[in-house]
C-alpha cells in the first residue's frame, strides 16, 4: 500500500488530501481509464483503489521486489498516515514521500514552514537498521538543514541514538495514538528525569512548534548510579532495556535547566578537585616533612650511639638505673640539638600523665653545653664522662653517673676549674 504517485502533467499526487495535492479529485483517478500514474520510487505503473475499510491507496499491478513503497507493511503505512495527519492537524503543510534533489534521502513525511522551506522529516522506522546507518541518514538531513524524528513501535538498537519517539497504535476505536517512550521532564529535588505520557498528535505539534527539542542529558540525573549503565537507568522510565538510549525529547526549559545543573555539578567537581589537590599537596608536604624529620631523627640517633659508644642493651640498663635512682616516672626523648645532642629527660606528671617537666639531659656532647646545663641534671654512663664534663664546666653542674655495665650509681656537683680547691 502506498499513498503517493506521479502524473506526467499533474505532478505529485497525495491520496490523503482531498485535492490530491495538485488540484485534482479522487474521482479523476479512481477507476478512470487512460490515467497513467507511476510510482515515485521505481517508476512502475500504479492504480488507485479503496481498501475494505474505504481507505484510499495506490497499488502496483505487478509488485516489484525492490520497491520499498510497493512492499511497505500495513504497520508502516498506518504510522506514516498518522504522522502526516498529526502534522497537518498542527497547522503545517506536510507531504508524503518527499525526496532530496540529490536522491540521498526520501522522507516518509516532510513538514514545511510557511515560506515553503523544509522544516522537519517524520520517519516511520519499523524495519531493521543499524545504529551506524540511521545515524548517517540523520546526518544527511542535518546537513540539508532538516530536523528529523524517527518513530517506532518497540525498542531497537538504534532507538535513542537519534531523535526518537516510540509510539503505540490505538487498541480500540475512539482511542488515539500514544507516545510510549522518548518524552521526559526534569525534576530538581532531587535532580532526575521522568517520563511524560502524551498523545502522538500533541508530541508532533510540540516538536514542530519548538515546544520540545531533542536533548542529551548533561547532569548526573542521566543515570541512577555511577556503576549503572544507560540501559539500567533508561529502562526505568523509557520502558526500554536499550543501553544506547542517550537522546530524548524535552522542553527547552528543561534542557536549559539540565545544562545549568551540569554547570553547577562541574563547578562542584572543580571545587572538590581543587580541594583534593590542595589536600594532596598538604599531605605531600606533611609526608615530606615527616620523612625529613625521621631522617634527621635517624641521623641524630646514629650520631648519638656512635658518640656515646652505648648499645641498645646498655641503654636499657642506663634508663632502668635512672628510674630507680630518681624514683620518678621518666620519659627519655630523642637526641636533641637544643641540648647538645643529648637526650632530654622528662618527669611525667599531672592527673592524666600528660604534663612533662624537664629534669635532666642524658649523655650530652660536652663540647655543646650551654646555659641549660646549669639548671638540669646531666646523666652520663661513666666517670670518664664525668671528668670530661668537669673539664668543660663554667658553672656548677649536677652530674649523675649511671654505669650500665656495673650498675654503679653516683652523683657529684661539678665546679668550674677556677673555683676548685
Amino acid at each position: 500500500m502506498q499513498l503517493t504517485a506521479d502524473h506526467a502533467e499533474w505532478g505529485r499526487l497525495d491520496v490523503t488530501l482531498d485535492d490530491l495535492g495538485c488540484g485534482r479529485s479522487w474521482e479523476e483517478i479512481h477507476r478512470v481509464r487512460g490515467v497513467e500514474l507511476t510510482c515515485p520510487e521505481c517508476g512502475g505503473q500504479v492504480h488507485a483503489r479503496l481498501s475494505k475499510l474505504d481507505t484510499r491507496h495506490l497499488y502496483h499491478r505487478t509488485k516489484p521486489p525492490s520497491c520499498s513503497l510497493a512492499n511497505e507493511s500495513l504497520e508502516h503505512h498506518l504510522l506514516k498516515l498518522e504522522l502526516v495527519t498529526c502534522a497537518r492537524a498542527a497547522g503545517f503543510r506536510a507531504e508524503l514521500e518527499v525526496a532530496a534533489p540529490t536522491g540521498e534521502w526520501r522522507a516518509d513525511v516532510m513538514v514545511f514552514r510557511p515560506d515553503g522551506t523544509r522544516l522537519m522529516a517524520l520517519e516511520a522506522q519499523l524495519s531493521p537498521i543499524t545504529v551506524e546507518d540511521i545515524t548517517a541518514r540523520t546526518g544527511l538531513y542535518e546537513r540539508d538543514g532538516v530536523r528529523v524524528c524517527w518513530f517506532g513501535f518497540r525498542p531497537r538498537p538504534w532507538v535513542g541514538a537519534v531523535p526518537t519517539l516510540l509510539v503505540q497504535a490505538p487498541e480500540e476505536r475512539g482511542q488515539g495514538w500514544r507516545v510510549t517512550a522518548g518524552l521526559a521532564r526534569l525534576s530538581t529535588r532531587p535532580v532526575s528525569w521522568s517520563p511524560v505520557d502524551a498523545a502522538l498528535s500533541d508530541a508532533v505539534s510540540w516538536m514542530l512548534t519548538g515546544r520540545i527539542v531533542p536533548h542529551e542529558p548533561l547532569s548526573s540525573a542521566r543515570k541512577v548510579t555511577e556503576e549503572g549503565g544507560w540501559g539500567e537507568w533508561a529502562q526505568g522510565w523509557t520502558r526500554s532495556w536499550n543501553d544506547g538510549w542517550r537522546l530524548w525529547w524535552t522542553s527547552p526549559t528543561y534542557a536549559a535547566l539540565d545544562a545549568e545543573c551540569a554547570r553547577e555539578e562541574a563547578e562542584a567537581r572543580r571545587r572538590r578537585k581543587a580541594e583534593e589537590e590542595t589536600e594532596a599537596r598538604r599531605w605531600a608536604i606533611e609526608e615530606k616533612e615527616k620523612a625529613r624529620k625521621k631522617e634527621a631523627k635517624d641521623r641524630a640517633y646514629a650520631a648519638f650511639w656512635s658518640r656515646t659508644g652505648l648499645n641498645q642493651q646498655q641503654w636499657r640498663y642506663f634508663r632502668a638505673i635512672a628510674e630507680l635512682f630518681f624514683d620518678l616516672d621518666l620519659v627519655f626523648g630523642a637526641p636533641d640539638s637544643r641540648y647538645g645532642d643529648g637526650r632530654p629527660v622528662y618527669e611525667r606528671g599531672g592527673p592524666d600523665g600528660k604534663e612533662w617537666t624537664l629534669v635532666g639531659v642524658a649523655c650530652p656532647d660536652p663540647s655543646r653545653l650551654r646555659a641549660w646545663a646549669e639548671d638540669v641534671a646531666l646523666l652520663v654512663p661513666s666517670h670518664l664522662d664525668l671528668d670530661t664534663l668537669a673539664g668543660r664546666a663554667w658553672a656548677p653542674f649536677q652530674v649523675y653517673v649511671l654505669n650500665p655495665d656495673t650498675g654503679e650509681m653516683d652523683q657529684e656537683r661539678v665546679l668550674p676549674a677556677s673555683v676548685r680547691p
